[in-house]
């Protein structure tokens, strides 16, 4: 039977098995007909989504967050006897092309398990197998390195064993920071893609961090952006920020161009972004006009090529007229 039950406190991984199930039975053929995703459904909801038939055209996933129903906590769903039984034979009667993902999360540090003793849960491991993904600890450098590897490998980084554990103990333990600190070493290490000591300690220790100058630029608190830049400046040379946070806003235009379009899913897979942060950018440029993003795009390009050339000689500057200039109309 096609049902998946993923839990524990290590959301990054969680969210990446999800993404290889749901690759693995529609391939590059995601749309709204055969994949949802639901967060904490109702009880009548659930039961809905349990009971969904196959269509024509295929197999269809369906990805469900429901701690609720499995965990103890102020939060949980409280089901009677005929609700409880409900459940359980609309989970031994899911068609053979219906996929259901159950996602588990337990708040992280806290070792919460499943609750053994709801039947709803004794039925559910008749039917598959539990998959825990649990959060590492700084101390556990021997089983995060082969993980840290693989993400860099993924992503066409290289990166040795003394570098992954000066990446813990600059970073921590959690799997989805350190692959956003990946994805920032990635721009760095171009074109060698080969991570360093010195790249660790000069741009993921840095006290002023880069992700932070693109939200700030997007609020246009544009002093305190400025402000952090120099700081940048005297520590390293401009073009490594300046490649950052052109490579953002292409990513931010093109995310607005596609986001009335696609979902989240669908957004991702186009994209090749993480999911997670896809979501979180998508929250952060809602209010924020498509012009506006393809304005400092355009800009910052400008600025760049006015540094290269010797035009303007004050990173510093380069960067305030690319906030400010109206530029050509769009």
């Amino acid at each position: 039977m096609p049902v998946y039950f993923l839990w524990g406190d290590e959301d990054y991984l969680i969210e990446k098995r999800a993404l290889n199930i749901k690759k693995q039975i529609l391939k590059d053929d995601i749309n709204e007909l055969n994949y949802r995703a639901v967060d904490n459904p109702s009880f009548s909801l659930f039961s809905e989504l349990l009971r969904t038939n196959a269509m024509m055209f295929g197999d269809v996933v369906i990805q469900i967050k429901c701690a609720k129903y499995f965990l103890e906590s102020k939060n949980k769903e409280k089901l009677d006897d005929k609700q409880t039984k409900e459940l359980i034979d609309a989970i031994n009667n899911i068609s053979e092309r219906i996929h259901i993902i159950l996602i588990c999360p337990t708040p992280r540090g806290e070792k919460k398990k499943p609750d053994s003793r709801k039947k709803l849960y004794k039925e559910l491991i008749k039917i598959t197998k539990p998959e825990e993904f649990q959060s590492y600890r700084t101390y556990e450098e021997y089983k995060l390195i082969p993980i840290i590897k693989k993400l860099a490998d993924e992503i066409g980084l290289k990166i040795n064993q003394q570098e992954c554990s000066l990446l813990v103990q600059t970073v921590g333990s959690s799997l989805r920071d350190i692959a956003n600190q990946l994805e920032k070493l990635k721009l760095y290490a171009y074109p060698n893609n080969i991570v360093t000591s010195d790249m660790i300690k000069n741009v993921v220790s840095n006290n002023t961090d880069i992700f932070n100058l693109v939200d700030l630029i997007l609020k246009k608190d544009y002093k305190q952006a400025l402000y952090d830049i120099s700081e940048l400046l005297q520590k390293e040379h401009y073009l490594p920020t300046l490649a950052f946070i052109q490579t953002t806003f292409s990513n931010l235009v093109r995310l607005k161009l596609y986001a009335s379009t696609c979902s989240s899913y669908e957004l991702a897979i186009k994209l090749n972004q993480n999911e997670y942060v896809l979501k979180k950018n998508l929250e952060k440029i809602k209010d924020i006009d498509l012009s506006e993003l393809i304005r400092l795009k355009i800009n910052l390009t400008e600025a760049e090529y006015k540094l290269k050339t010797g035009t303007i000689k004050d990173p510093l500057l380069a960067y305030e007229l690319a906030f400010i200039e109206t530029g050509r109309k769009i």
